[in-house]
């Protein structure tokens, strides 16, 4: 059972809307919004152990209770306009550190959303591309997507090429 201290908590973050998942660890997620280490940084700052940090949350330690995770993830279009937008290479490591900025940058808390035609044809070829196999909540999401994007299109230069030229 999730202590609703630390719901309490997470909810007073300003753009963290948590939900808890009652299961074995218990889960606390929120859709884009805050970063696992600003979450952190209020349940540290309000008394509770937070251990294990990692690329989208942490633990945090419950009282007679299995540690809690808690992450942020990503919606699918706000990764996708992410990754399409980055400023690093289109390549692995360029990848890597697309992950490493996101996870480690709060976001607004409605995420991103496509605002133009181009952007929103871009997104739908590209989450149609990674498919629902996709872990948005993962550490490896933009890994996949440059995956994806570089086997099937060449890069994003190529993606926004080919919907650039779609007549929809």
């Amino acid at each position: 059972m999730i202590n609703g201290g630390l719901l309490g908590v997470l909810g007073g973050v300003p753009g963290l809307f948590p939900r808890a998942e009652q299961r074995m660890p218990p889960i606390v997620t929120w859709d884009d919004g805050p970063c696992g280490g600003t979450a952190a940084d209020a349940l540290a700052a309000a008394g509770w152990q937070v251990a294990e940090p990692f690329w989208g949350g942490a633990l945090v330690d419950l009282p007679d209770d299995e540690p809690c995770v808690f992450q942020r993830v990503l919606r699918p279009e706000t990764a996708a306009l992410l990754y399409l937008h980055a400023g690093e290479d289109d390549s692995p490591a360029g990848d890597a550190r697309v992950a490493r900025r996101v996870f480690g940058t709060d976001l607004p808390p409605g995420g991103y959303l496509p605002s133009t035609g181009l952007d929103r044809l871009a997104v739908h070829l590209l989450t149609g591309e990674v498919g629902a196999a996709c872990d948005f909540g993962g550490e490896n999401v933009f890994a996949t997507m440059g995956t994806a994007v570089r086997s099937t299109f060449g890069g994003r230069a190529g993606l926004f090429t080919i919907a650039r030229g779609a007549a929809i």
